[in-house]
């Protein structure tokens, strides 16, 4: 079965192109928590198997995605190329595609979302330019299912693009003179090109996949004299001077480009930053008020499921020591995950990915730039902000779309002070008690946004701290296209905010939430002269605790809470109600009169909701950190937060 790769720019169709073709639900793409791994599927009624590289911008190789379009590009076996282009942006998109000439010229060029040019009162001139290109090129719309068969039909065509064109005439001499000293199977004019910029991670990638050394002996002295900067230069302005001349050749626009009312909004500096803050606040809003009503009704099913399995058990005579730890300890720790993360998880994510799919998330990111070239690092760390309050380990998979390996760290350590759906409940809850009337949803919501811009900010300043310490460097250039303000289908982000995301971190928080509750059962019902493990613990703890103004039995919890975020309230209850299950989910009338007849006050609300916002990460999380970059990283991912916020309370309670 022959190989067919699918490439293009971010934004383009070209996942949606991928899923048509194929009948399969790929979704991959640019945004935070999507893969930037090969999805591939057989497309449909034919031999071909469709390989969907990540959208990318160009093949210079400053990102993982990048490394890996540019890899598979060279060094893979496929048959053709299918180049998805937005067929409103030709000129933007064609410096890729100009890149993609020089190393395959058997290309498909796909101009996507062809329905919406009258619209936008442009035409485009599709023969003219398959004269120009020498390939095949078909216009299609992936919303209305025009083209796809003519795309189809193009796949069993043997035209080859005949296209070349020439850098100035002494670049065009060095890459002759490469091209003479690399090995036969190395002889491509991007190879040679990039030699000449002395792009080492093509160096790198031969090594790696050949253990071969390509830039040695010869080519290295050679090289040696070559002025990179120049060629780099003269490449760059040689497409882009190429896409805007066939740009302006094939395109016909009757209408002047107006950045629309909305853009301008957004990229003003003071309108930018309040649309930012009621956006915020807006999703903290919608979610409190909407999953309530879900939570509520979840919480009562698995009480009643939970008395039916109890039931059977004492009717089948089934073991204490067999059924508690299991029916008091791990269905109900998992019980309180499902019931109170589940439902905010659910909205959030939709709300989330709305933003996505609408093109307001790309505004938001723009907007925080400047802020992450303050604090020293990448803009697109916007982009894994946003997705940490969702989940931390989504964000920590979505940093693959951060360029630089130091820039991705950047992001990975200070994920954990972004406070994710499995830490809004309990602050949530506490900001009810002790705050606000908990029936006032506005108040909550403006409470929680503060609370919220306190943890962004703890995130920016620990960034530049690291970026002047252990993580010295200078932050990448931040691409970030803007798309257009999109109408979106409102089943394909339910599927994609329910079953690719919330139910995949569900799954996962249950996963690490099993040994966590038969943990908890063993310390409460362990005792050492007549006191429990738990109660020996909590006591232990208390001196140092009060530093920081909390006591044993909340900085317990907190690290009994290491597998979810989501048992750190149960856990404070429990150890002060000296009961030996994890206790049942109850109002906040009784919660609160719990916590105040066990001292807590105002001062102990604040430390407590600012250590939820400041301590390490959930083992989901590390785990995904280890898995991403190391365990040296989730270390230091562990330690950074922990140590912050461990400072930030004690230096706090000194005052107050």
């Amino acid at each position: 079965m022959s190989n067919i790769l699918l490439c293009g720019n971010p934004n383009v169709g070209k996942s949606s192109i991928f899923n048509i073709l194929t009948s399969s639900n790929e979704h991959t793409g640019n945004w935070t928590g999507k893969t930037v791994d090969l999805a591939e599927a057989k497309i449909k009624g034919t031999n071909f198997n469709l390989i969907d590289l990540p959208g990318i911008y160009s093949l210079s190789s400053l990102s993982e995605e990048e490394i890996i379009a540019r890899d598979t590009l060279l060094f893979s076996e496929y048959e053709k190329i299918i180049y998805v282009m937005d067929s409103s942006n030709i000129e933007r998109n064609m410096n890729l595609l100009l890149q993609i000439l020089e190393i395959n010229k058997n290309v498909i060029v796909c101009l996507n979302m062809i329905d919406e040019l009258d619209s936008k009162g442009i035409s485009v001139d599709s023969d003219l330019l398959s004269d120009i290109l020498g390939v095949e090129v078909i216009k299609c719309s992936t919303k209305n299912k025009i083209g796809i068969n003519d795309l189809l039909d193009a796949l069993e065509s043997d035209r080859v693009s005949n296209f070349n064109f020439l850098y100035n005439l002494d670049i065009e001499n060095n890459v002759d003179d490469v091209l003479e000293l690399i090995d036969f199977k190395f002889k491509n004019k991007f190879i040679a090109l990039s030699l000449l910029e002395k792009n080492k991670s093509i160096v790198k990638s031969i090594k790696d996949k050949f253990n071969i050394d390509i830039n040695t002996n010869k080519i290295n002295e050679y090289l040696m004299n070559i002025n990179s900067e120049y060629i780099s230069d003269n490449i760059c302005y040689k497409i882009n001077d190429l896409s805007k001349e066939i740009s302006n050749r094939v395109v016909n626009r009757t209408k002047e480009k107006k950045i629309s009312f909305l853009d301008k909004l957004f990229t003003n500096k003071i309108t930018a930053i309040i649309l930012m803050l009621l956006i915020v606040f807006g999703i903290f809003l919608i979610t409190i008020v909407l999953a309530n009503y879900p939570s509520d009704l979840l919480s009562l099913l698995v009480t009643k499921i939970e008395n039916v399995l109890y039931n059977l058990c004492i009717k089948f005579s089934v073991p204490e020591f067999i059924y508690e730890p299991l029916l008091f300890g791990v269905y109900r720790v998992v019980s309180f995950i499902v019931s109170v993360m589940f439902p905010p998880l659910v909205i959030f994510f939709f709300l989330f990915t709305y933003a996505e799919e609408a093109g307001i998330l790309p505004r938001i990111a723009f907007n925080f730039d400047r802020i992450c070239k303050c604090a020293g690092c990448h803009g697109k760390q916007a982009l894994t902000i946003c997705s940490g309050f969702g989940c931390n380990a989504c964000a920590v998979v979505g940093s693959r779309i951060i360029d630089s390996k130091r820039d991705k760290l950047l992001a990975i350590l200070t994920n954990a002070f972004i406070p994710c759906n499995g830490r809004f409940p309990m602050i949530i809850a506490i900001i009810s008690m002790f705050f606000v009337n908990s029936s006032n949803k506005l108040l909550v919501s403006m409470y929680l946004t503060i609370f919220v811009l306190f943890a962004i900010l703890i995130s920016f300043l620990t960034s530049f701290i690291l970026s002047k310490t252990l993580l010295k460097g200078t932050s990448g250039f931040f691409v970030l296209e803007l798309p257009d303000y999109k109408k979106v289908s409102l089943s394909r982000i339910l599927k994609i905010s329910f079953i690719n995301k919330s139910l995949s971190i569900l799954k996962k928080a249950i996963l690490v939430s099993i040994p966590s509750g038969i943990i908890i059962w063993i310390l409460n019902n362990t005792s050492v002269n007549g006191i429990s493990v738990y109660s020996i613990l909590s006591n232990f703890l208390e001196p140092f605790s009060k530093l920081m103004g909390l006591d044993g039995v909340i900085l317990l919890a907190f690290i009994i809470g290491l597998p979810a975020n989501e048992i750190v309230l149960p856990l404070i209850i429990m150890g002060y109600l000296r009961s030996s299950n994890v206790p049942l989910i109850a109002d906040y009338t009784s919660i609160k009169s719990i916590l105040v007849d066990n001292g807590w006050t105002i001062s102990t609300a604040i430390s407590a909701i600012l250590f939820s916002i400041m301590h390490y990460p959930c083992a989901t999380t590390l785990a995904t950190i280890k898995s991403e970059v190391g365990s040296k990283w989730m270390l230091y991912a562990f330690i950074i937060p922990l140590i912050t916020g461990i400072s930030f309370l004690i230096i706090l309670n000194l005052f107050i």
